[in-house]
């Protein structure tokens, strides 16, 4: 690879609020020339039969349908002649689209897989060993991905984007909406109902999908504020909490999720659980707090409200560090000079 400036070629689905966002900013800020491929939106574009076309796809993947995309993007990298091309987290790329780039062209082929490995699949086993470099978000997932055949494996762990999350003032309306002692903002899993079953005897806030129709608890669904959050409201919730708690995913272990940097990143006071790979850099009680079981929570979160002075010391303690070693900046820059490096 040359030094640069780059021709960069971002695959998957930008919205301005995702994961392949992030990257797309961080690279354009470092001076690389950045074009998208709107995977999904050109993938629309083939599917027939309007939603029931599209459900159908979702659960049974038309390869027609995929084979016209694929083919859109192969001669997307033809005609651009990328650097690098990076593919992002289950884009739906197939096999013979990255062999015929590599075949054809000197680009650089990415993947970064931001996800467990509980869910990779046989498409995407199946192209690993066609992309010249694998990122992966935990650590731990790295030698289970080389022993997929995959020519070199780094680890690029997740990262704040102050772009996105960066700490609001908030209106007194916005302020009314939002403010809570404790507050929870992600998808509904059994773990992080155990979690707010300790804390709903606080001024408790849920954000975030399908806790109405999956909560077994009655007084977990009440405290559920009927929708999900992104962007500048999901920055504006954390900063009107007390408390921003952070229950990791069981599968996610020991690797930290996006909720682990996106809430210092916003100025929020976080409440994790376990986070081993990250428990060294993020230390306890100096960049945020740690609980080590659902029951420890009703404790630790009343020490932590009656003490604000000291979880502000600690939200502040938390977005430096974030600003000044784990922004989407930095994830790039590891992943440029790891490409460098080939």
């Amino acid at each position: 690879m040359n030094s640069g400036p780059w021709r960069i070629l971002v695959v998957g689905e930008p919205d301005g609020v995702n994961l392949e966002s992030s990257y797309a900013r961080a690279l354009a800020a470092l001076g690389h020339q950045v074009a998208i491929f709107a995977f999904d939106t050109q993938l629309r574009k083939y599917i027939r039969l309007g939603r029931v076309g599209r459900l159908f796809h979702a659960f049974a993947p038309v390869s027609q349908w995929l084979r016209k995309v694929n083919r859109e993007l192969v001669v997307a990298a033809l005609k651009g002649q990328p650097d690098l091309l990076i593919v992002f987290g289950s884009t739906q790329i197939q096999v013979g689209a990255l062999a015929q780039i590599r075949a054809s062209t000197k680009t650089h082929l990415a993947w970064v897989w931001p996800d467990t490995l509980l869910n990779l699949t046989d498409g995407i086993i199946g192209c690993l060993p066609l992309f010249h470099s694998v990122f992966s978000y935990s650590s731990t997932a790295v030698p289970l991905l080389q022993r997929l055949h995959v020519e070199r494996v780094a680890w690029l762990p997740l990262a704040g984007d102050p772009l996105m999350h960066n700490q609001e003032e908030l209106s007194p309306a916005e302020q009314n909406a939002f403010a809570a002692e404790v507050s929870f903002i992600g998808g509904w899993r059994p773990e992080r109902e155990a979690a707010l079953r300790q804390l709903l005897h606080l001024n408790l806030k849920i954000w975030g999908p399908d806790w109405g129709r999956l909560a077994r608890e009655p007084r977990v669904r009440r405290a559920w504020q009927g929708r999900a959050l992104r962007g500048s409201e999901f920055a504006k919730a954390v900063s009107a909490s007390l408390l921003n708690l952070n229950v990791i995913d069981d599968t996610n272990m020991p690797a930290a999720n996006m909720r682990f940097f996106e809430i210092p990143t916003a100025g929020g006071a976080q409440l994790c659980s376990p986070c081993p790979e990250m428990a060294a850099q993020f230390r306890d009680r100096e960049h945020l707090f740690y609980y080590q079981t659902s029951e420890d929570l009703p404790a630790l979160a009343a020490e932590l409200l009656k003490d604000q002075t000291a979880c502000r010391t600690v939200a502040r303690a938390g977005r430096d560090l974030v600003l000044a070693q784990h922004t989407y900046e930095h994830r790039a820059q590891t992943m440029c000079r790891f490409v460098s490096s080939n």
